[in-house]
């Protein structure tokens, strides 16, 4: 079963009171917070820290496989920038007694095949899945991550829009990934996006950032100078709006 309509379920419909017509100023806002048990899965070059090559792919097995989708619905999961949310479909759960495991597999030429092991928990909706490729005939090397600075709290409301479609909003509820603008640096885990909304204390006054999401097999980025405590942000999403 394709669940990719189930996001017409998501729909807020916004008339403003002053309308002359019953269709006038109408908004579709749509809410992508329609799978709940999600995973984040970000792949990347153990030596370079740079995202999986284009070329790489990512295999979904083990009992609860068949009820396991991309974000927005998609049974075809791939990755993208090395990156791709997957999780349960919206009338399965796992509970306390009974979670539920996968197994991914990252295949890339050159690189030694990767498997890692995911488990859905009653008491955890979002976990992020970090999986190191290796070149064939180099050695593992080890993972130590430098602490993270901590800045002022901020806030930061994200609205997805389309070129094409004014009457159109998406309201992503994602895991957003940052970097410092022009830097060279890789992406790094930010946190997750609720509903549009983040809040961080993991980004600096007078710096720019740019942002970056994978919806629905595609990658969406903006940039922004961090100047005050609250940002509210559009972000272009034509991919989403194809409904």
């Amino acid at each position: 079963m394709n669940i990719s309509k189930i996001s017409i379920l998501a729909f807020f419909i916004i008339a403003f009171s002053a309308c002359k017509e019953p269709t006038e100023n109408i908004k579709l806002v749509v809410d992508t917070d329609i799978i709940k048990y999600t995973a984040m899965v970000n792949v990347r070059d153990a030596y370079t820290g740079e995202a999986a090559p284009a070329n790489a792919t990512i295999t979904v097995t083990g009992q609860a496989a068949p009820n396991v989708y991309e974000l927005s619905g998609k049974k075809n999961i791939k990755l993208v920038a090395g990156k791709v949310t997957i999780g349960l479909h919206p009338d399965i759960a796992p509970t306390t007694a009974a979670p539920m495991t996968i197994t991914v597999e990252i295949a890339a030429p050159g690189y030694v095949t990767q498997s890692k092991q995911i488990t859905f928990t009653a008491g955890q909706r979002q976990q992020v899945a970090q999986i190191d490729i290796v070149k064939v005939g180099l050695p593992t090397p080890p993972v130590i991550p430098p602490p993270a600075p901590i800045y002022p709290d901020l806030s930061i409301d994200f609205t997805g829009v389309c070129p094409d479609r004014t009457d159109f909003q998406v309201r992503p509820s994602v895991y957003l990934y940052f970097r410092k603008l022009n830097s060279g640096q890789r992406f790094e885990y930010l946190g997750y996006m609720d509903k549009g909304n983040i809040k961080t204390k993991f980004l600096q006054l007078g710096e720019t950032y740019e942002f970056q999401i994978v919806y629905g097999g595609n990658e969406y980025k903006v940039s922004q100078k961090i100047e005050v405590s609250y940002y509210a942000l559009t972000i272009q999403m034509p991919g989403a709006c194809n409904l």
